[in-house]
Formats: C-alpha cells, structure tokens, sequence
C-alpha cells in the first residue's frame, strides 16, 4: 500500500483513490458531452437526410464534363450560400439538391432576357444574337459548342457573369441601359433607383 503526501498530511493510496477518481471522472462528463455535440451534426446519418448526392453533382458540373472545377464549386457555394454567411447550412445544401430539373421561380425574368435574345426562337443564343462582349460569349458558351444554351445562360456560371457591371455595361458607356439588362424588369427597376431609365455603378453595387 502506498503512501501520497497532500496539504501536509499522509494519505493512504486507497483513499486516494476513493477520493481522486471520481472527480477526475466528473470532470470528464462535461468535455465528452460538449465532444459529442460538436462532432454530432457531421457524424450523424439523419442530419444529411434528403440530400440526392447525385442530382446535387449534376447541378454543380455546370459544363457538364463529369468533373467539378474549383470555380463550378465557387459559383455553386455563392448562389446556393443563401444568408451569405460564407458557410453552407443543411438546409441551403439540401434546397440545391431538392430543387426541380425544372427552371426556378427567381429564374424567370433571366428566362424572359434569355427569350429576347434568342431572336429565331431556336432555343439558343448564337454569336450575331449576343448583345455583349464575344469573351463573354466563350465563357458563357461552356461546351464551347459555339451556341449559348438555355441551360447555360440560366447556371450558375451564367448568373455568377450577370452580376458584374462590366459585363453588362455593353458599350462601356459607363451606364446599364433596359437593352442591356439580362435580368426581370423588376429587378432593374428596383436598381434604378433615380427612375432615370439605366442603372449606373453605385446603384448596381448598392442594391437597396
């Protein structure tokens, strides 16, 4: 039997024990607890119920190659970040991989810009149709197939394009004009804040 010294007394080793292990097992409790809680959420099966992995890939591979580049993953985290709290929530994953095949409700005015462009109604937008810059076009046109589709106008990739003022901006006037705009009318005049019928820099980069 072996002896501790404590505050100047001599304890027994079967006192000490008695006395030393459960408080170190009290003070365990609340560190395995707050351990369980912060790893709970990722660990647990029920947590990532109703996530279709597969049509979640479908929508981030926006040039459809089999592959997710680091931009489709970029374009896909800011469309889908929702609260824009750079961080994805189950429920903002879970809405991307919810979603339709179908084209969204907030699609419909870039649905009523892309109908305008496509002037001979053959679903896709080609080279002499295009109103912007032909570095815009390539981008836009991600299977380089030489054709704006439907569905790439309306990706990820194509609204991530629309919202810098550059690429709108057409002729460079310094100004985004109704001719320009490739979004819903409402929008623009939500932008247009003066009501003076183009969307200058500030009033597109201080949406109110």
């Amino acid at each position: 039997m072996g002896i501790l010294t404590f505050g100047g007394f001599i304890m027994e080793s079967t006192i000490r024990e008695k006395i030393l292990v459960p408080i170190a097992f009290i003070l365990l409790i609340p560190g395995g607890f707050l351990f369980g809680q912060v790893k709970q959420p990722y660990g647990n099966r029920a947590y990532w119920e109703g996530i279709d992995c597969a049509s979640l890939l479908s929508k981030i591979d926006s040039d459809v190659d089999g592959y997710i580049s680091r931009q489709e993953w970029e374009f896909f985290f800011v469309d889908q970040d929702a609260n824009e709290d750079q961080r994805l929530s189950r429920d903002e994953i879970q809405n991307a991989s919810r979603s339709s095949g179908g084209e969204k409700v907030q699609d419909q005015g870039r649905i009523a810009a892309f109908e305008r462009s496509d002037v001979n109604k053959n679903n896709k937008i080609d080279p002499t149709e295009w109103p912007g810059k032909a570095k815009d076009f390539r981008y836009l046109d991600s299977n380089h197939d030489g054709f704006i589709s439907r569905e790439e106008f309306l990706s990820p990739m194509g609204r991530w394009w629309n919202e810098t003022f550059d690429n709108l901006d057409f002729n460079g006037d310094g100004v985004i004009s109704r001719a320009e705009w490739l979004d819903s009318e409402e929008f623009f005049n939500k932008l247009d804040r003066d009501h003076n019928g183009v969307i200058d820099r500030s009033e597109f980069y201080n949406p109110k």
